[in-house]
């Protein structure tokens, strides 16, 4: 009787641990993954926090484009600041165009091949590679993710927790970027009070 009891109470618990394992940042590649072998766009955008995405890639663009980095030293020249970001931020409309671009491709399976066949590193969204990924948290709310592609690209993804569910909220190539992107809880810049929309 005793050893059933012990039994029992050692299968609770594996099922316990498994549970808090699934609710932690794992659940959103592991949905992501399923999503993009689905070619089931909706379930993959519901993984990603589009918001602080986007701001995100807007941050890696303008690390990739001199240009986008020049307007930014202009606009800080000419006292424009976060002013500047938000006028590049509109005309980029980079939020929407994401969506309709993931839309697309995941449905079509398009972000897939292009991933596992990318030479370069800033394309994770291979439904294996997410499936693998070396999770590290940060913190209760925070965590990043290493993701090899089988082109043996390497990558990080961005998480953060919010309520009750994880979600993506950027990716990088460097683990550290990553890390400042989970971290940062508010990426886009405020409006200012009385500030009219463009």
């Amino acid at each position: 009787m005793k050893k059933l009891l012990s039994l029992a109470c050692l299968l609770c618990l594996a099922l316990a641990l498994s549970a808090c394992e699934g609710a932690g940042p794992k659940s959103a590649l592991d949905a992501a993954s399923k999503a993009l072998q689905a070619k089931d766009s909706q379930a993959f955008l519901a993984q990603i926090d589009m918001k602080s995405y986007a701001a995100h890639e807007m941050v890696n663009l303008k690390q990739d484009h001199k240009l986008l980095n020049r307007l930014d030293s202009i606009g800080g020249m000419l006292g424009l600041g976060s002013e500047l970001n938000e006028l590049l931020d509109q005309i980029m409309d980079l939020e929407n165009r994401t969506v309709k671009t993931l839309n697309r491709t995941v449905s079509s399976g398009e972000l897939v091949n292009m991933c596992t066949k990318a030479q370069t590193p800033d394309c994770p969204w291979v439904p294996e590679s997410l499936a693998k990924a070396e999770v590290k948290s940060l913190s209760e709310t925070e965590a990043v993710a290493r993701v090899t592609t089988p082109a043996n690209m390497t990558s990080w993804i961005a998480l953060r927790k919010a309520d009750k569910d994880w979600k993506i909220v950027g990716k990088a190539v460097l683990e550290e970027d990553a890390a400042r992107f989970a971290r940062d809880s508010q990426p886009l810049p405020q409006a200012k009070a009385g500030a009219k929309p463009l």
